[in-house]
């Protein structure tokens, strides 16, 4: 019993380390992108003639991701260095990080027409995660971008509650107008070894990262159909992370002091 309680403990230690190291790597090579992209359009500006709002805008954008650089160095630091196994959580806004998602995206792809609607009954709502539910949302949201040949990139977020074995979730769906995903590939880009995959494509590039973090969340995460039935009509993404009741609510605030 004592053998395969350590062989769990250690075995959620792995998943949590690869998890780390998968987000860094990911979103360290999108930083780059963002800021390489920033730097040729600066230049592009200065080449046409001087445009100082225009530019500055996009200084404004490179400051932005230094930032985010530093916080996401600083934040798996913190987290890999930590002694205990498992998951540091903590009361999470779970709508300003949306937000937040939905701006960034919008911002990084100028270029693009998207248009993206949240659909929630309520305006607070608070879950048990950590700062990298950011990531989460925005990992999510590239994909949809990334891999939609539609002229208008249509991305709707539904959020509602759910219960399941007695327990309080927040469920939110991604619906995107994108290429889709075939049956047989919707549990595969979910898993670790999918990067490996030759038929993979590029698909799913941050989703297994995604699934691990839903997993240590407490939650889950998996794929439909935008329209049942049919995969070529865009995908569903869908994530359930533990809702935080007012009790809990009062415990990680506290927490934080």
């Amino acid at each position: 019993m004592q053998e395969l309680q350590i062989e769990d403990i250690y075995q959620k230690a792995y998943i949590r380390a690869k998890c780390f190291k998968g987000i860094f790597t990911h979103d360290i090579s999108n930083l780059f992108h963002i800021l390489s992209n920033s730097f040729e359009l600066c230049e592009m500006l200065i080449k046409e003639g001087l445009k100082k709002e225009e530019i500055l805008e996009y200084f404004k954008l490179i400051e932005e991701q230094i930032n985010r650089g530093k916080k996401l160095v600083k934040n798996i630091t913190y987290l890999s260095e930590l002694e205990e196994f498992e998951m540091p959580l903590e009361s999470i806004d779970l709508l300003n990080n949306l937000k937040n998602a939905v701006n960034f995206v919008q911002v990084n792809f100028p270029k693009r027409r998207i248009d993206i609607g949240i659909y929630s009954t309520t305006e607070r709502l608070f879950v048990i995660a950590n700062d990298l539910l950011l990531d989460v949302f925005e990992n999510i949201l590239m994909n949809s971008i990334i891999y939609n040949k539609s002229e208008i990139i249509e991305i709707d977020i539904l959020i509602s509650e759910l219960t399941e074995l007695n327990k309080q979730f927040i469920k939110l769906e991604f619906k995107d107008n994108g290429i889709g995903i075939d049956d047989n590939r919707k549990k595969e880009i979910l898993l670790e070894s999918h990067s490996k995959s030759k038929n993979s494509k590029g698909m799913g590039i941050g989703l297994s990262l995604v699934s691990n973090l839903i997993n240590l969340y407490g939650g889950r995460m998996w794929i439909e159909d935008r329209i049942v039935g049919d995969s070529s009509k865009g995908s569903n993404f869908i994530l359930t992370i533990p809702k935080i009741n007012q009790n809990e609510l009062w415990y990680y605030a506290y927490q934080k002091h």
